[in-house]
């Protein structure tokens, strides 16, 4: 009887620890992912140039002298000693990246054409200005048309800014009372990625519980069921055999 009950609690908490589980994966696969945040990797700029005999301009066939694509960025790799440089400015007037490129792309017979170099994307930037070998400034492009963040200081988290891709203007603030700290732009998805790993947690905490008391159970039947019997005949046979010897 003991086993049949022990049986029994034990499909039933193997069946509520599957549901835990199914319930954590199904709210993970639920939790909204916004694409108006996206990383500072997940996107770069591609700037139309024409190059000229060691200056640069903005290629006039395009309306446009840069477009922003949905892309990882990757530095150039480049075999020249002296690559040309970018800088990437935010609207704080601050240099947020460098990178590096050679635009005649390791051919010393290039002199004047059309190219196309990518940067990697700030969601705050303002300007690029890009320098020859010798850090002369060449041309300047600004991008701030195409940045979510305004850097006013004020997180705006309709428009997507977060402590992550907006961290001048997101940034972790005291309260009025100056007793908890509060951190702007994560909303209700920060909200519902800890209660799935609470449920997470709670689940696995739960597991281990129930397997602990479950050995408990099933050494305690064991060693019930292997406790030898009295042998009640033979101390009958052996008190009788003691008392005929005393006879």
């Amino acid at each position: 009887m003991k086993k049949e009950n022990l049986q029994f609690k034990g499909k039933n908490g193997f069946k509520f620890l599957v549901v835990v589980f199914s319930f954590s994966i199904l709210l993970f696969n639920l939790a909204p992912v916004s694409a108006d945040e996206p990383g500072d990797n997940d996107f770069v700029y591609l700037f139309h140039l024409y190059y000229d005999n060691g200056q640069l301009f903005a290629d006039k066939d395009f309306e446009f002298k840069y477009d922003v694509i949905p892309e990882e960025f990757v530095l150039e790799t480049y075999n020249t000693l002296f690559p040309f440089k970018g800088e990437i400015i935010n609207l704080k007037n601050e240099v947020a990246t460098q990178f590096l490129f050679d635009p005649r792309r390791g051919n010393p017979d290039f002199l004047k054409g059309k190219i196309s170099v990518k940067a990697p994307y700030i969601a705050d930037g303002q300007k690029v200005v890009f320098y020859d070998a010798q850090a002369k400034p060449l041309l300047t492009v600004f991008v701030s048309e195409s940045s979510f963040c305004d850097d006013d200081g004020v997180c705006n988290s309709d428009r997507g800014e977060d402590l992550q891709t907006c961290p001048n203007d997101c940034k972790t603030l005291p309260t009025a009372n100056g007793q908890q700290p509060t951190t702007d732009g994560s909303g209700q998805g920060g909200i519902l990625m800890a209660a799935i790993y609470v449920l997470i947690t709670a689940g696995a905490a739960l597991g281990g519980w129930y397997g602990w008391k479950r050995w408990k159970k099933v050494k305690n039947v064991g060693e019930n069921e292997f406790i030898p019997p009295v042998n009640r005949d033979t101390n009958s046979s052996q008190s009788t055999f003691n008392d005929k010897s005393r006879l």
